[in-house]
């Protein structure tokens, strides 16, 4: 059968060794004259190549800014998301197709299963719990996911929903999954469409990872109402009943176990026992990172509390000090929203918005000053509300009197601990002005974060 055309897209953030041996990995796959390879380079360490363009994705250090760089330059119908740690067979592309795809299937998502490679404990333990395995995300309890891993989008899906959000570390393949069916479209599964995912080698690697996954999820509970990260005791519970039952995953009826050919050997009891104890660790790992921003690591280290939507505070004409307007906002800059449009007119402005919305403007989004209140987590809530109580304990007071007397009835009120972190940022603006951007919900926030920094706030945009 004839399969459509395909762009393969290929983040990667290394070395310059590891840079041609993904170049090599993209080379290697069978493609027809209406395909196209590229390489998203996030490092600035990749060598031009022939038959696959080299893009640099330098603005932000992401996966997230990788992807939406190369998939700027995607002509085909379809767009693959490789990872540089997967090792795909040649015949990828086709195996993607070897059935039809119904027009309201938004993204395909191939399996993801472990590589053999070195026999360290880490590499054996989440290749045994196997972590990238589609079939189980798929089954999730609040929506179905799939990890970008390896993933299949259709191009005017990708493009109508503004591609990945930006400014995340983790979780992005699973918020772009929950966008795309909650825009109509549908995920299915490609069990044929496999490659072999190469896990951490240390603990010290995994133990990092384990932590980015769980703020990740921490800041999908933030975005999403009615979702809530379920902790590693409860998962490791449900899997241990699951095993002892001879029970697998399923999606739609369908049996999701994998292939005889894809088993892993038995379990020693040795191992056994390590694998219990690194359970034990990464469940502690975890509740850590439950506290910690998603922000991008380069981001987190030099901004602190501040964060934006793919470039640092100030890179956008914004440095400090010269911030004019602080601009209050919900979920910005959503596309065809004319707001965007006057907060990009703006010269010196700064925005706050409480969340990226469901199709963003990625260019304008990239283009402005945005913290998001979503990305602020528990522990920099936490210590900026125990800052913001030390300077202006009378303001928290009676912040705390104005929630309670607006919550009456109607949705609840944002906390005074989710504001605390955006008056911070406010403060460090000394000289800007506060408005509110949006209807009284967000006017109602704008109007008390002013009483918080003790400003009167300016004007109404609605």
């Amino acid at each position: 059968m004839t399969r459509p055309s395909v762009s393969v897209v290929m983040p990667f953030a290394g070395a310059e060794s590891d840079g041609a041996a993904a170049v090599a990995l993209l080379l290697a796959l069978a493609v027809s004259a209406e395909d196209e390879l590229i390489l998203a380079d996030n490092s600035g360490t990749v060598a031009p190549a022939d038959g696959v363009k080299v893009v640099r994705a330098a603005a932000e250090r992401s996966p997230a800014h990788a992807r939406n760089t190369g998939a700027a330059l995607a002509r085909g119908e379809w767009i693959l998301f490789l990872d540089a740690d997967c090792v795909p067979s040649s015949t990828l592309l086709d195996d993607y197709f070897t059935s039809p795809v119904t027009s309201d299937v938004g993204a395909l998502a191939g399996e993801v299963v472990p590589a053999a490679g070195p026999s360290t404990l880490a590499a054996r333990y989440a290749s045994e719990r196997s972590f990238l395995g589609q079939a189980a995300h798929l089954t999730h309890p609040y929506l179905p996911r799939a990890v970008a891993a390896n993933l299949m989008v259709r191009r005017t899906a990708f493009e109508q929903l503004g591609g990945f959000l930006e400014g995340v570390r983790a979780a992005e393949d699973t918020d772009f999954s929950w966008r795309l069916q909650h825009a109509g479209w549908r995920l299915e599964l490609r069990a044929q469409a496999r490659v072999h995912h190469t896990y951490r080698v240390t603990l010290r690697e995994l133990r990092r990872q384990w932590r980015g996954y769980a703020a990740g999820r921490a800041w999908l509970a933030r975005r999403y109402d009615g979702f809530t990260p379920q902790p590693a005791v409860r998962r490791g519970l449900g899997r241990g009943l699951r095993r002892l039952s001879g029970r697998s995953g399923g999606d739609s009826g369908r049996s999701l176990r994998p292939r005889s050919s894809d088993r892993r050997a038995p379990v020693g009891r040795l191992d056994r026992g390590r694998y219990l104890a690194l359970d034990a660790l990464l469940a502690a790992e975890e509740l850590r990172g439950f506290a910690l921003s998603n922000r991008p690591v380069d981001a987190a280290r030099t901004q602190g509390t501040a964060g934006t939507a793919g470039t640092a505070p100030g890179s956008a004409g914004t440095a400090p000090g010269s911030v004019r307007v602080v601009l209050v906002a919900d979920r910005f800059p959503a596309r065809g929203d004319p707001l965007a449009e006057f907060a990009h007119a703006l010269r010196g402005a700064r925005i706050e918005a409480a969340a990226r919305p469901e199709t963003v403007a990625l260019e304008l989004a990239r283009s402005l000053d945005i913290a998001y209140r979503e990305d602020d987590g528990a522990a920099a809530r936490a210590g900026a509300m125990a800052r913001l109580a030390l300077r202006h304990p009378f303001r928290c007071l009676l912040d705390v009197r104005r929630r309670a007397r607006s919550s009456g009835g109607g949705p609840p009120a944002v906390s005074l601990a989710a504001l605390a972190p955006v008056a911070l940022r406010i403060g460090r603006d000394p000289a800007a002005r506060l408005h509110a951007l949006g209807g009284e919900p967000v006017r109602d926030v704008a109007v008390r974060l002013a009483a918080l920094t003790g400003r009167s706030l300016e004007g109404k945009h609605e």
